[in-house]
């Protein structure tokens, strides 16, 4: 019996408990507990309709989200396999329906909203994780190296709808839960370490590209410019000059990274308490921010290190309880479902937490099941609900079950 599972019970009539995974209820729980509450501090001085959206999280989006997760963990993981192809074609087709006037709503200079309410991004990470493991299991291509690619081609096509959206923070979990998920189903592995190698050449060359220019003479520094400004988007060369040069711009395009990190340090050990964050209740760090991405700063500003590190071990408790689900199962499909997921959520957390302390550049990524956001909010539970349902329906022959 698994410390993840309930002790089956056999009566007369064969009934059978599930075994469910405690471990990622209880974090999933405390998590929606902290986002809820932060929600409600990164709001409170706020007027409008904005005061309440804690409220809409609570009564709203979570029910959704909680819903999600017991169909997704209710329906044998295996038939999400078999008819990945559909989510996957459907999610194609809304990510290709945002990008379209009219019917995208462009918000803060990206186009990521389907009538202003649904992010097609999010369906579609939801969707990659069984379609990539339908390719890597199920499909008829035998060739090592044409899975590899057939592979790398759905995770990417996705991931570059979402990024000419524009939205790169959105579009970096796709590569890594493709690298990931390739790396442990055994696929064409020295053909991996090739592309991760070309993947770090080619993001030292960018950061080159932006970088390397602010030390030439003004003359020089234009012609470049004119260049790599054809093949970059302005908001991610502000961002990276931002984070390698943080005096550059601190009352604009650096504002909200500087007043993070005041906020994040100005906690200390146990914090100002709840509701009591100066940086957020003063205004310096930015309204249309402190609720999504950057609502870790209002946690570390209010509840200290203490309340941090309570927070990262909910997440470290969810990660490790996804882990354990797929090395317990003996079917790969299932070891795939669980990485994947945990790779998707592993991004989100690592670069949002980075970039709130500045050591990351500034990217629009949420964090999971704190940050608000209703589409964000009822894919992380749905994807959580395809990691329960691997320990749920995983073989009686497996070890532990």
């Amino acid at each position: 019996m698994s410390l993840f599972s309930l002790p089956e019970q056999r009566h007369e009539s064969h009934f059978r408990m599930p075994r469910l995974n405690w471990v990622l209820l209880l974090c999933t729980a405390g998590l929606l507990c902290y986002g809820v509450l932060f929600v409600r501090s990164a709001v409170a001085v706020r007027v409008g309709p904005v005061h309440d959206i804690w409220l809409k999280m609570l009564f709203q989006w979570i029910p959704l989200g909680i819903i999600a997760h017991v169909i997704c963990a209710a329906i044998d993981y295996r038939k999400w396999v078999d008819n990945a192809w559909l989510l996957y074609v459907g999610a194609l087709i809304l990510l290709i329906l945002v990008l379209i006037p009219g019917i995208g709503t462009v918000t803060m200079g990206a186009r990521r909203w389907l009538f202003g309410i649904f992010q097609p991004s999010e369906a579609a990470k939801f969707a990659l994780v069984p379609s990539l493991t339908f390719l890597l299991t199920r499909s008829a291509i035998q060739s090592e190296t044409r899975r590899f690619w057939a592979t790398l081609f759905a995770a990417g096509l996705p991931a570059v709808l979402v990024l000419i959206q524009p939205d790169m923070g959105s579009s970096l979990p796709f590569g890594v839960a493709a690298i990931a998920m390739l790396f442990v189903a055994g696929c064409a592995r020295k053909l991996l370490l090739r592309l991760v190698l070309c993947g770090v050449l080619f993001v030292s060359v960018f950061l080159g590209a932006i970088l390397i220019p602010e030390s030439l003479p003004p003359e020089k520094k234009a012609k470049v410019e004119q260049v790599t400004d054809k093949f970059i988007f302005g908001h991610w060369k502000d961002r990276i000059l931002v984070f390698a040069f943080p005096d550059r711009d601190p009352l604009g395009a650096g504002w909200n990274k500087r007043q993070s990190e005041i906020a994040v340090g100005s906690g200390g050990i146990w914090g100002k308490g709840y509701m009591k964050g100066t940086q957020n209740i003063l205004g310096y760090l930015p309204a249309s921010v402190s609720s999504s991405d950057f609502i870790f700063s209002v946690v570390a500003e209010e509840t200290g290190f203490a309340g941090s590190l309570l927070l990262l071990a909910l997440f470290g408790g969810l990660l490790g309880s996804i882990s354990v689900s797929g090395l317990l199962c003996r079917d790969p499909a299932g070891r795939l479902i669980c990485t994947g997921v945990c790779a998707i959520l592993f991004t989100h957390i690592f670069i949002n937490l980075a970039m709130t302390i500045g050591r990351m550049p500034i990217t629009g990524i949420p964090l999971p099941l704190i940050s608000y956001g209703g589409t964000f909010t009822i894919s992380t539970l749905a994807l959580l609900g395809l990691a329960h349902n691997v320990a749920i329906h995983r073989s009686a022959a497996d070890p532990f079950a």
